[in-house]
């Protein structure tokens, strides 16, 4: 299971961290809109998630869990980008209320990658 979440959580940054995010996914993410973009990023985050639980388990467990990380990851990046466009001034990191939002959709993030861990160990 200790693997298996390494194993995630550097998916997960290197998805979202390293230059498998692009300028026109990160462009989208701010404020929820264009979705393609978005479908893409979250599709990058569930092929590799595919890739690792390919390798470590099965092609059942790593279709089931490049479907749940595609679906949940999109649907939290929509959200958090869409809350931007509703509260502009949490854009701004020196408002306290961006970090809280910052914090909450990589705890989501993070929950769901401990709930796909799990899925798959069990």
């Amino acid at each position: 299971m200790i693997a298996t979440l390494v194993m995630l959580n550097i998916c997960h940054w290197a998805a979202d961290f390293t230059h498998l995010s692009t300028p026109w996914m990160l462009k989208a993410k701010q404020t929820g809109k264009p979705l393609f973009p978005i479908f893409i990023h979250a599709t990058i985050h569930a092929a590799l998630f595919f890739n690792v639980i390919f390798i470590l388990h099965n092609i059942e467990k790593a279709l089931l869990a490049a479907i749940i990380e595609l679906s949940t990851h999109f649907l939290i990046d929509v959200l958090k980008g869409r809350m931007n466009v509703w509260c502009p001034t949490v854009k701004s990191p020196e408002n306290t209320y961006h970090w809280w939002i910052f914090g909450t959709d990589q705890l989501l993030h993070q929950l769901v990658i401990i709930g796909i861990a799990y899925m798959v160990c069990t």
